[in-house]
């Protein structure tokens, strides 16, 4: 009688592997898709994570699905130095010619690279994922390879397993969206997942980088439709009138809405660019030559920007600045963005309070100063505008030295 054969080992791993890989077809749900007559969302992907082939398509491909809007990627938030920003800045400063000499950069305003970012590339949100993925291998203690299953076990018999080894796959970084609504914006949301695969052979999936990152976008604020009349309100309130201005002109506010900010806007720059003539006045009359800072009069404390709880005021005493070399990009970094917003006096009179002078890098209690240190990380300001370029060159370094020398939170370093 003919006997039927049978299946190699080899064959049936193959068809095991097939299963449980997923393998296979089925009825897919039916997901309704984009609104194409929207403006689409932005999405900025960062991390060797993205280097595996498909995982940013995946990720794009799921937030599509979330926010029911097109996906557009982005390299990253626009800065000063885009040709867009610039082409901007340059067009609002012919058509408003009282606004020469005021600096449209706005260096104190924590969400202005955000709008900028909304106006110039076409979008209603901006989301950053940014994920690292590492590998290591190490031996599988007894426990682990005790508990192998048959299929395992049937890899090793065939040499397709690295037998007495495991894996352990780390995927880590974070996932946060900047909506442009009348909610505060929210904190990033933290990624970390680590996968131990004990012996594992060159059929076995690496873990799903993408899925990772699909699961930890359902875990920010759902995408809602922008309210670009009460951002331009908010920006011009806490010292950015001229990206209020540029959001006005875009045409994204209401008509009303955007004739009224386009009227504070103009008020607050013209007034800003009053109190730097009176400042320099004042500067002279005191024998101060431009970009000499006088000297403060509380004790200078560059390591309480990395201190969160501590008070305004500092000591009653004076020494002189610290010198510069002995602080790392993190902290001089830290004391700049402390800096932006204790010295940022239209903030102060937006929120109705007379400015004071505090010590360097010293983090007060006021409300409105605690959110602006907070929009300072949130937003990227003190990671990518400040951190990177200070680690990345010496020229970055310098400048930012130059920053606090000039308000006199630092020493001057030898040329």
């Amino acid at each position: 009688m003919h006997r039927r054969p049978r299946l190699s080992l080899l064959r049936l791993l193959v068809v095991a592997l097939a299963g449980a890989c997923g393998w296979r077809t089925g009825f897919q749900p039916f997901a309704p898709g984009p609104d194409t007559s929207a403006r689409p969302v932005g999405l900025i992907t960062t991390g060797s994570a993205f280097a595996r082939a498909g995982v940013q398509r995946r990720v794009a491909e799921a937030l599509e699905r979330a926010s029911r809007r097109r996906v557009v990627l982005l390299d990253a938030p626009v800065s000063a130095r885009d040709a867009a920003v610039k082409d901007l800045a340059a067009r609002l400063i012919r058509e408003n010619p009282s606004i020469v000499g005021y600096d449209w950069r706005e260096p104190r305003c924590a969400t202005g690279a955000g709008v900028l970012t909304a106006i110039t590339r076409q979008v209603d949100a901006v989301y950053r994922v940014s994920l690292d993925y590492v590998e290591r291998s190490r031996p599988a203690t007894a426990t682990e390879t005790a508990e192998l299953g048959p299929l395992a076990r049937g890899f090793r018999a065939v040499g397709l397993a690295a037998p007495g080894t495991v894996r352990e796959a780390t995927t880590k970084g974070s996932v946060d969206a900047l909506l442009f609504t009348a909610r505060r914006g929210s904190r990033p949301i933290p990624v970390v997942r680590t996968a131990t695969q004990v012996e594992p052979s060159a059929l076995t999936p690496r873990p799903d980088v993408a899925a990772l990152a699909s699961e930890a976008l359902r875990d920010i604020p759902p995408f809602r439709a922008p309210e670009w009349d009460t951002v331009a309100r908010r920006l011009v309130a806490s010292g950015c009138p001229f990206v209020a201005l540029a959001l006005a002109d875009a045409g994204l506010t209401s008509a009303r809405a955007g004739r009224a900010v386009r009227t504070a806007a103009l008020a607050t720059i013209r007034e800003a660019a009053k109190h730097r003539v009176r400042r320099a006045d004042d500067d002279a009359a005191h024998g101060l030559k431009r970009g000499e800072a006088p000297e403060l009069p509380e004790a200078s404390a560059p390591d309480a920007a990395a201190d969160a709880g501590s008070s305004a005021g500092g000591s009653s005493g004076t020494p002189a600045p610290a010198p510069a070399q002995q602080y790392s990009c993190s902290t001089l970094c830290g004391m700049h963005m402390i800096e932006l917003c204790n010295r940022d006096k239209i903030l102060w009179d937006s929120h109705g309070r007379r400015w004071e002078p505090t010590a360097c890098g010293t983090m007060r209690e006021e409300a409105f100063l605690k959110e602006c240190y907070r929009q300072q990380w949130l937003s990227g300001a003190f990671h990518d505008a400040c951190l990177v370029p200070c680690e990345r060159e010496e020229e970055g370094r310098d400048r930012l030295l130059d920053l606090l020398q000039g308000a006199g939170c630092l020493r001057h370093h030898p040329s």
